[in-house]
């Protein structure tokens, strides 16, 4: 009876016999002892069949009486297996190599992420980290236990009431939940509310103090709005004005604008560059050497492959440089009055504040001269004009001489 297991184990041969007593051949061998099987017929005086390695050998003398000749055609079994993984074991050690460099690689520490800081420097909790052995390249193994180097770290920060510290994959990841204090405002000084520039009043809606002008009255800059002195002649109290005053205020810009400008566009080439990710090492791979674009731009897009959520110390980065070429662009004078409007409402805007509004705009002057058009623009804008002034205490008056 065959015995696939034992076949396999022993390794076995399916062999090629040649001659015209093939018949006289496979009787002696059967008679011998020898296990034969998967006999077939190939050809008038071709046979073939399937024996053990260890029998092979044995059959020089069958084949001397019988005049037959013999061919090895397929070698199987674990004997051969362990002769082919000798041939391949300059391969097998790489790969072994790299899945250890791989392991080993990824039983370190090689980021540190600092989550929830809002006051507190992510650089100084980097550092307490440090301290307590939490930092890149520490092999994962001696790190304490993560609470151990959270009670640790909360004696390092006592800005933090809570600090949580865990490793996925190589990257170590600290979350901090700062102390909430209480913000006590500082007590504010006596002071009056004036006008910072000339305008005239539009709205002015008082909360301390006592207003001193009345709407679409003019002003001109440093002009008490709302004075910090309440009461009457008898009794007065000196407090902190406090309100909302917007007036309107008038300017002019002026603005030049090129009627030639530079514009970049694409060529539509593009330049690729690979590079191996190693932790926090980049190694470009290809292209070795590239003649780079006189003006390009540049993106890139990385890949970090994890194993259940844990991600690997290795990666691929991709960065691609686009060619740019400039290409003169000519602005008629429609076009250049219209852009040079919409820069001077910006910077207006810019000077008088982010809730300023721009009531009305007239063009005064409009020139064109080399190659520029030059604009002259009257703004009025609605803006709040409104700022502190300390009241100082005036100092008391001498007692008149006997």
């Amino acid at each position: 009876m065959r015995n696939g297991l034992r076949e396999w184990m022993n390794g076995h041969i399916t062999i090629t016999i040649r001659g015209k007593r093939f018949e006289r051949f496979l009787n002696m061998a059967v008679r011998q002892g020898i296990q034969v099987w998967n006999i077939r017929r190939v050809g008038s005086e071709v046979s073939s069949c399937d024996i053990l390695v260890q029998d092979y050998f044995r059959l020089r003398p069958l084949l001397k009486e019988t005049g037959c000749r013999v061919h090895v055609q397929k070698r199987e079994g674990f004997p051969f297996w362990l002769l082919h993984l000798r041939k391949k074991a300059g391969f097998i050690t790489g790969v072994a190599l790299f899945f250890f460099g791989l392991y080993m690689l990824s039983s370190f520490v090689w980021n540190i992420e600092v989550m929830g800081t809002k006051k507190l420097h992510p650089e100084t909790v980097i550092k307490a980290a440090a301290q307590v052995g939490v930092k890149e390249g520490v092999w994962k193994v001696k790190l304490k236990e993560p609470q151990d180097i959270q009670r640790e770290m909360m004696q390092l920060i006592p800005q933090a009431s809570w600090i949580g510290v865990s490793i996925q994959g190589t990257k170590a990841i600290i979350q901090v939940v700062e102390k909430e204090e209480q913000e006590i405002p500082p007590p504010l000084s006596p002071r009056h509310l004036v006008a910072k520039k000339r305008a005239v009043i539009q709205t002015i809606l008082p909360e301390a103090g006592k207003k001193t002008v009345s709407v679409n009255q003019v002003v001109n800059k440093g002009q008490i709005l709302i004075s910090g002195i309440i009461g009457n002649d008898q009794r007065q109290k000196a407090v902190a004005a406090k309100g909302t005053v917007k007036g309107e205020v008038w300017y002019i810009s002026n603005v030049s604008v090129p009627l030639s400008r530079t514009q970049y566009r694409y060529t539509g080439e593009k330049q690729q560059h690979q590079y191996l990710l190693v932790g926090p090492y980049a190694l470009q791979i290809w292209p070795w050497q590239v003649e780079p674009f006189a003006q390009a731009e540049s993106s890139e897009k990385r890949y970090s492959p994890s194993i259940a959520g844990y991600a690997l110390p290795l990666g691929w980065k991709t960065v691609t440089h686009a060619e740019v070429e400039p290409k003169a662009l000519e602005l008629s004078q429609e076009e250049a009055v219209a852009l040079a409007k919409q820069t001077a409402r910006e910077d207006i805007l810019r000077k008088a504040g982010t809730e300023a509004v721009i009531q009305d705009e007239k063009v005064l002057h409009v020139k064109r001269e080399n190659g520029k058009v030059y604009l002259s623009i009257h703004f009025s804008v609605i803006e709040d004009i409104a700022e502190e002034q300390p009241i100082v205490a005036s100092p008391p008056s001498p007692d008149p001489a006997p």
